[in-house]
């Protein structure tokens, strides 16, 4: 958040005889101010709304800070920081407000009435004529700017053919929009779920299951965790190809691992033994979590854990016990599973493992 604005004077300048006048003040301040902007922590002209973006941006780390010249009192600055440890990036184009994702609020139309938080259908101008979006809109009463901002700069920063690709975003204003491609068929585990689903063979479903794994691998080599990784948050084009969607949870890595932070959410049955231990995330834990991707696949989108309660998965797998194999899954494939949900997150397969694993299945 922005700092309180302060007036910056130069001791060597106070007269102890008299107090300086206003224009003298102001005159040592625009000298100050004209002084920082040699500084690579200094934003001259920038709303706070952009410095939040860059301060969130995922090359910024934490602890990174920056000081920006007031808009409102001309000559102050302004500050945002958390515990100061380096200073913030240059403004970049990936995050700037120029940067081609950031677009006027009238180029979107909503399909209908859209529900706060979760993703609807909608419309975006784009050379004078409309294509087909979905639109994710902030859900202002339960999602603080600062979180829904760092989705949009999580989205920003991964760009990969399974991913779901980001098409624009709309954050100068409230309710703020995340607008993605469009994927026709849904999310992964309603059309398992359906007729047309059912009737999906096996080497289809696996398939499916490398699709997701390409795009985890680059997640992966990008020191990101989805911690959020199931058929629900996977959709479907018209030609069932597979992409990742949904990255309200992702988050860059520091140091391999993700802490979570105090009541965070997280997706229980699909979570690892540790994140509950350890209260943290790995790529190994998005490891186990795919897993249980695989088991939603071969029971066409039954949920995990069936008939227990959160509290009794959790018992469950502290005593070590694992989901049994379902019928109709092939021993080769229940091992993979099993790789995936080994107690010990190291001796868990990498991503690019487990890619080769299904490709010889």
């Amino acid at each position: 958040m922005d700092g309180k604005e302060e007036n910056m004077e130069r001791s060597e300048n106070v007269q102890p005889t008299r107090p300086l006048a206003r224009e003298e003040v102001m005159s040592d301040q625009s000298s100050d101010i004209n002084a920082l902007e040699e500084e690579s922590w200094f934003f001259k002209d920038i709303s706070g709304k952009e410095a939040e973006i860059i301060g969130l941006a995922p090359e910024n780390k934490e602890g990174s800070f920056l000081l920006r010249e007031s808009r409102s009192r001309k000559g102050d600055a302004d500050g945002l920081c958390q515990r100061l440890v380096s200073p913030s990036l240059r403004m970049t184009p990936n995050v700037a407000e120029t940067d081609g994702f950031e677009i006027p609020r009238n180029f979107i139309t909503l399909g209908g009435k859209l529900e706060v938080g979760h993703l609807g259908e909608g419309k975006m101008k784009l050379n004078n004529s409309f294509i087909r979006v979905s639109v994710k809109v902030q859900n202002v009463d339960l999602t603080t700017d600062s979180a829904f901002l760092r989705e949009v700069s999580i989205r920003k920063a991964l760009q990969h053919d399974r991913l779901v690709q980001l098409l624009g975003v709309v954050t100068q204003s409230q309710p703020m929009l995340i607008i993605t491609e469009y994927m026709s068929q849904g999310n992964l585990n309603s059309y398992l779920r359906n007729d047309l689903g059912r009737q999906l063979a096996l080497v289809l479903l696996i398939d499916f299951a490398i699709q997701v794994v390409d795009g985890m691998i680059y997640m992966e080599e990008n020191d990101y965790v989805h911690r959020d990784l199931r058929s629900a948050n996977i959709v479907l084009s018209d030609t069932l190809e597979c992409k990742i969607g949904d990255f309200s949870l992702a988050q860059k890595l520091k140091d391999h691992r993700y802490i979570l932070c105090k009541d965070e959410k997280v997706a229980v049955k699909w979570s690892a033994p540790e994140v509950f231990k350890e209260e943290a995330h790995t790529t190994k834990s998005d490891v186990w979590s795919f897993g249980i991707f695989l088991m939603e696949l071969v029971t066409y989108g039954q949920s995990p854990y069936p008939g227990l309660t959160f509290a009794q998965t959790l018992d469950f797998l502290e005593n070590g016990l694992r989901m049994q194999c379902p019928v109709g899954c092939s021993k080769e494939l229940y091992r993979v599973m099993s790789m995936c949900w080994d107690e010990n997150p190291w001796n868990r397969p990498s991503f690019k493992r487990l890619r080769d694993l299904l490709e010889n299945l």
